[in-house]
């Protein structure tokens, strides 16, 4: 604006010297001054007038046309902002990007490491599993198929035999928990010669005789010798040394020697079932609750016989290897399993396991006294599964797994 004005006054200031001039000239004119010289000047002076007066007007166009220019266009100015707005919004998007699709790489790459984790900590969970499984087949005393020549081999070996040896049992030793092997062979042998002559006794009775061995070693009683039973039902070995008077000496609870007798019974299912409930009732200290109704007289176990002879039909090798694992409270860095002992495997039965994915409980209340139904469904139960029950399929309503 100062430069405006100043130019401007300054072109005025010519303007009027110019018109001055002119004035001056006309009117000497005017006054008769005729001269060629005078005439030449007048000239003179109008050509400067006409020249200033195109250097004003061209000067106030010229200033026009910078002022124009100085001043800001509004159009100019909504243009350049409207460009301004579209970089921010451009910068905008580029911010808001999506976060899936710019690490879709990494997401994937994460992904596809934590399921290889996840395979290699189940692979090795499960053979962690298979190699307990086959430690235990490998220890056991007695193969399955050792168990199935027993019982072929012991044929006249049936329930009405079972039921005159308890019989003979409870009048021989009446209230006593515990007896030595050589005691309990002597009242089987001499009731199974009573019933069918000398030749009657049990076949193969040298893996029975290594199923109680295999207690005492685990009861702590050692025995370095080869054993073996008498038809009187005595121990005799290859030297009367400390071992074999140890075995002779040694107590063993009943009801564990009838499970180990059990393994040459021949009969079926539900009768095995009954025998192994009934010689739990031969205990002193297993009172019976009976609860007597008008019509029925039920008659209970308590539970933690019941756990007693699981853990029997466990050291006498007739579970299945697979019941007998539970899984350990170390998860990390994947599950480990170990053997289970009765009381665990009971508790798994009556109480479920697993959660929703798991087995539920076979009885009514989870711990208590037993009754002969509830036994049976724990043996069949796939946490105990007793002569491999727990893989027989039913095909009716009516079918049992008797065989």
């Amino acid at each position: 604006n100062l430069i405006r004005k100043t130019f401007v006054r300054n072109m005025m200031h010519c303007a009027r010297q110019a018109d001055n001039n002119t004035s001056y000239m006309v009117s000497d004119m005017q006054n008769g001054c005729t001269n060629s010289t005078s005439f030449t000047n007048l000239h003179t002076m109008q050509s400067n007038s006409h020249l200033y007066k195109l250097s004003h007007e061209a000067s106030t166009r010229l200033f026009s046309t910078i002022a124009a220019a100085a001043t800001p266009n509004p159009n100019t100015e909504s243009s350049n902002s409207d460009s301004s707005n579209d970089g921010k919004k451009d910068k905008k998007k580029e911010d808001n990007s999506n976060l899936f699709l710019d690490n879709l790489g990494k997401i994937f790459l994460s992904s596809l490491g934590l399921i290889l984790l996840l395979l290699l900590r189940s692979t090795t969970s499960n053979n962690s599993k298979s190699a307990l499984q086959e430690d235990i087949e490998s220890n056991a005393v007695l193969d399955p198929l050792e168990i199935d020549d027993l019982r072929c081999a012991n044929a006249d070996f049936t329930i009405d035999v079972w039921e005159s040896i308890v019989i003979e049992l409870k009048k021989e030793f009446g209230g006593r928990e515990k007896v030595t092997y050589p005691e309990f062979l002597s009242v089987v042998t001499r009731v199974m010669r009573n019933m069918r002559g000398e030749g009657f006794t049990i076949q193969f009775g040298h893996l029975v005789d290594r199923v109680v061995i295999a207690e005492l070693e685990r009861m702590g009683v050692s025995d370095d010798v080869n054993t073996s039973i008498s038809s009187d039902g005595d121990v005799v070995g290859e030297g009367e040394g400390e071992e074999v008077r140890l075995l002779q000496k040694e107590e063993i609870p009943l009801f564990f020697l009838l499970t180990a007798l059990s393994l040459a019974l021949n009969s079926t299912v539900s009768n095995r079932v009954r025998v192994l409930y009934d010689s739990m009732l031969l205990m002193n200290d297993a009172q019976v609750d009976q609860t007597t109704t008008a019509t029925t007289t039920a008659t209970l176990v308590p539970g933690e016989r019941v756990c007693q002879m699981i853990q029997n039909l466990q050291n006498t090798c007739q579970l299945v290897p697979g019941a007998q694992i539970v899984e350990t409270n170390s998860k990390i860095p994947y599950q480990t399993y170990r053997v289970g002992t009765g009381v665990e495997l009971t508790r798994r039965a009556r109480e479920g396991y697993g959660g929703k994915k798991g087995n539920a409980g076979v009885t009514k209340e989870g711990q208590g006294p037993v009754t002969l139904e509830e036994f049976h469904a724990i043996l069949k139960s796939r946490t105990v599964c007793a002569w491999g029950e727990c893989y027989v399929k039913k095909t009716g309503r009516t079918s049992t797994s008797d065989r």
